[in-house]
């Protein structure tokens, strides 16, 4: 999958080595950029961060039927508990948070439509069947993820199960966040200053490159897939864009799309793309669908509410942009209409 943010290569100094290593993880790929330090550190580094998402792909991946996430699912609506590790736990409380921040808009239950909205270029573009889809968003409600009331000298971790039959659970919207997330305390735990960690469309710049702030390229939703419209300086702070020109197909003249409005269950209409900056990658992920799903000025408002800043490109190919980012963000052309 082509990330929606591109690294704008800024030329090190000669004596500062940089180094790269990039990995497929997640469905996507993991990249981690490291500046300065021995080949011996940089390898305890790559190691670190790499773990990180070895262990988030592991506990949160709800497309392996062996992780404990998938075990959660399994038993939707037969009323036991599942105790699950202390991270999960801390990641389905968070998903529960970034539902109530937003409205409902993220939402971690949302995999009860999982095969619903297909994508693919293999595949024939169709809409999902209307009486299907009806009774599966009726499925969608995180107020069903229920926590076991805390046991004094309990093991570490929680109990969790799922109200109702039918229910999933989803951390497609926040597990690639939580990874880059510790990955970055891995890293500055060794002792790493200047460093950038991506996976997908979710990042985090640290520091500085060749002592100048780290530089993306906002990609321009109707442009070439390397193309970009704007670049954004970043440094210490975690970002995330999503595009409606990842996973989508045209039917009829009208674009379908993976960034689901889960009030309607249908493909949201609101923005070609929204990028959000934010302290930490899982706060910008979890933002970033629903200023996506808001579009314009509301989009706008809801991640300045939350701390965080803002940069979307509208339905109708308008950018706006948080007025914090302003002096910050580049414009090099227009959006390709």
């Amino acid at each position: 999958m082509l990330s929606a943010l591109l690294v704008v290569v800024v030329a090190a100094a000669p004596a500062v080595r940089v180094r790269t290593e990039t990995r497929p993880m997640m469905g996507t790929t993991v990249t981690v950029t490291l500046v300065g330090g021995t080949p011996e550190k940089a390898r305890e580094g790559f190691d670190a961060a790499f773990g990180a998402f070895e262990r988030v792909n592991q506990v949160m991946n709800e497309w392996r039927p062996d992780s404990e996430l998938s075990a959660v699912n399994r038993k939707a609506g037969d009323g036991e508990w599942v105790t699950v590790p202390e991270d999960l736990c801390a990641a389905l409380r968070r998903g529960v948070q970034g539902a109530e921040q937003t409205g409902g808009l993220f939402d971690p239950t949302w995999a009860a439509l999982r095969g619903m909205w297909r994508f693919g270029t293999d595949l024939t573009p169709a809409l999902p069947d209307a009486a299907e889809l009806k009774k599966r968003c009726a499925l969608i409600s995180y107020k069903d993820l229920e926590f076991a009331p805390a046991a004094d000298g309990g093991a570490p971790g929680c109990g969790v199960r799922l109200k109702r039959a039918g229910m999933q659970l989803g951390l497609g919207g926040l597990a690639k966040g939580w990874g880059v997330d510790e990955a970055v305390k891995k890293l500055r735990g060794q002792g790493f200053k200047d460093f950038f960690v991506q996976a997908g469309g979710d990042f985090y710049a640290a520091g500085k490159k060749a002592g100048r702030p780290w530089k993306v390229g906002i990609r321009d939703p109707r442009g070439e897939p390397d193309s970009v419209f704007a670049v954004l300086e970043v440094s210490d702070a975690a970002f995330s864009t999503s595009g409606d020109y990842e996973n989508f197909f045209v039917l009829e003249g009208k674009r379908y799309h993976h960034i689901i409005d889960p009030r309607m269950c249908y493909p949201a209409t609101a923005s070609r793309s929204a990028t959000v900056l934010a302290p930490s990658a899982v706060d910008a992920e979890v933002l970033t669908k629903s200023v996506f799903i808001l579009g314009g000025q509301e989009g706008l408002a809801l991640a300045e509410k939350h701390g965080a800043s803002a940069v979307v490109v509208t339905g109708d190919n308008q950018v706006l942009v948080s007025p914090r980012l302003e002096k910050r963000l580049k414009r090099l052309k227009p959006p390709s209409p």
